[in-house]
């Protein structure tokens, strides 16, 4: 069913060539009276109609095209980790500074109504001493992670555009891990082993949220703006042993140093498991939902054992940001 947005509304799209900017990209492309910028440096995942500009998000160009394009929503959806592509560094400069440049522009460019950033539920941090739920309002504790780290920037320069700029609504979505069938970020692929390497002697609660439903809830958003950070998850939560054997999949508990040569000879088969993902499958990571039903409006179409399943049921070809 094709939902109609308001009249000639311009929509830009940065990160549109990761899988779910180019599903999101995909799914807008059938509103008719919708103008959509799509933006990003790299080749998308997805092919999709709509033309692609290339841009760095902190060049001086980028910000004079926000200027001179006028949309009146922006998706920043240009958060993805990027580390195995661009590298650590310059994957942290991308996240960073392109947030910078994006806000910078944002604040002088007076047809913005409406801005959605993509985070990660990873912000809050995780480690042994994690509340067992984590609610939208708690300290950020990002630990050694640069990616967690980074989001918590991006996170911190949206709030201060917030701050001035009172005639926008700006929404934070921070997702549980995206997992699915056609996917292939890192959680994916490690979760979709044969034989899949876990910490011994730990068993960690997960969430994730289903493929779909990650480009859903950014669709939600878009025709219907509310302002605030959500938690954006599948309802429910299980151990990852469960989660494993749901999918047939052999788990092989390791001590920490065999489990570190593990992760480190998966990067050398093109497996690449950054250092937030491993932390997730050795502390966990639950976050509150309640935000998401009541105050945003969105639930999620598949519950937690669903989404694994589904998530289960083919495997992606490709590797790539999501």
């Amino acid at each position: 069913m094709v939902v109609s947005l308001h009249p000639m509304r311009r929509i830009l799209v940065t990160g549109a060539s990761t899988w779910t900017g180019g599903q999101l990209i995909e799914r807008l492309e059938r509103q008719r009276d919708l103008e959509l910028l799509a933006v990003d440096e790299f080749e998308p995942k997805t092919e999709f109609p709509t033309e692609l500009h290339r841009f760095e998000l902190d060049r001086a160009e980028f910000a004079h095209f926000v200027l001179d394009s006028r949309p009146d929503t922006t998706i920043h959806l240009q958060t993805a980790d990027r580390s195995a592509q661009l590298g650590r560094s310059r994957a942290h400069e991308e996240a960073v500074l392109g947030a910078q440049a994006l806000f910078g522009a944002i604040q002088r460019c007076d047809s913005i109504r409406h801005v959605i950033a993509r985070s990660d539920t990873v912000v809050y941090g995780m480690g042994p001493r994690n509340p067992s739920v984590v609610f939208e309002d708690a300290a950020f504790d990002p630990g050694p992670s640069r990616y967690a780290r980074d989001l918590a920037h991006v996170e911190d320069y949206l709030s201060q555009s917030a701050l001035r700029r009172d005639d926008v609504t700006f929404t934070v979505l921070r997702f549980a891990g995206i997992f699915g069938a056609t996917i292939s970020n890192p959680l994916s692929r490690y979760l979709r082993l044969p034989v899949v390497p876990t910490r011994l002697g730990y068993d960690p609660r997960l969430q994730l949220i289903s493929e779909h439903d990650a480009v859903a809830a950014l669709e939600h958003c878009i025709r219907n703006p509310v302002g605030g950070a959500f938690n954006i998850a599948a309802p429910g939560q299980q151990y990852l042993s469960r989660i494993l054997r749901l999918g047939k999949r052999l788990a092989q508990p390791l001590p920490k140093r065999g489990f570190d040569v593990a992760v480190r000879g998966m990067a050398s088969f093109d497996l690449y498991l950054p250092s937030h993902i491993t932390r997730m499958v050795h502390y966990g990571l639950i976050g509150d939902i309640s935000l998401m039903r009541t105050d945003l409006g969105f639930e999620p179409a598949s519950n937690l054992r669903q989404t694994v399943l589904a998530g289960y049921a083919g495997n992606a070809a490709e590797s790539g940001p999501t």
